[in-house]
């Protein structure tokens, strides 16, 4: 097990994850540890392998480091950022303004018509991954108006109607997805960009 002399980085170089049982778990940049470390994981393979409250720490831990990695400066005046309680609050040194975690929403959705799916690819993906249409909630929107928006933005699909049916935290970087199903009218898929293609299964 580390010990505080193996980490180096200073004040707020670790991140307080949480206890297990009578251990503390701490997040800490590969960097910053003196010791030799594991070899690197994908986090989204291993995390499939994982017990689920291995799988949870650690994409806790991604979605912190993250954040931490995207706030050393105030976004009020410009000033330096320290880390404090944990590694779980920021605080400007200038203004004193204090950043907290960042979760962006955003909706993933199982599109049906008739039997068939909605399914959509990225030019960057590999040959035949099709997924299922995902895209981020804009402010003033429900998760309900969102759902409508990107399958049209995307597809050109109208949906009819949508339920919401559960969500989980997606920390690449640091989103919560939350998942629903949407029945859609009869529409032909046709992309504008976005997407590279997309059609009904």
């Amino acid at each position: 097990a580390l010990t505080g002399a193996d980490i180096g980085g200073g004040p707020g170089a670790a991140i307080f994850l949480g206890l297990r049982g009578d251990q503390a778990w701490f997040s800490v940049e590969a960097a910053n540890v003196t010791v030799s470390s594991p070899r690197r994981l994908d986090l989204r393979q291993a995390a499939l392998l994982w017990p689920m409250a291995d799988a949870t720490a650690f994409s806790y831990a991604r979605g912190m480091s993250y954040w931490h990695s995207r706030t050393r400066f105030c976004g009020v005046c410009g000033g330096a950022v320290a880390f404090a309680r944990g590694g779980f609050v920021g605080r400007c040194a200038q203004c004193s303004t204090e950043h907290y975690p960042r979760v962006d929403p955003a909706v993933i959705v199982a599109v049906e018509n008739q039997g068939r799916l909605l399914l959509g690819r990225q030019s960057n993906w590999a040959p035949r991954r099709y997924s299922v249409l995902a895209g981020f909630v804009e402010p003033g929107e429900t998760f309900e108006q969102t759902v409508v928006r990107e399958v049209h933005e995307e597809s050109k699909v109208r949906v009819t109607a949508c339920q919401y049916l559960g969500s989980q935290p997606w920390p690449f970087p640091g989103a919560l997805m939350v998942g629903f199903r949407a029945q859609a009218q009869d529409d032909l898929p046709t992309v504008n960009g976005e997407l590279e293609d997309a059609r009904w299964f």
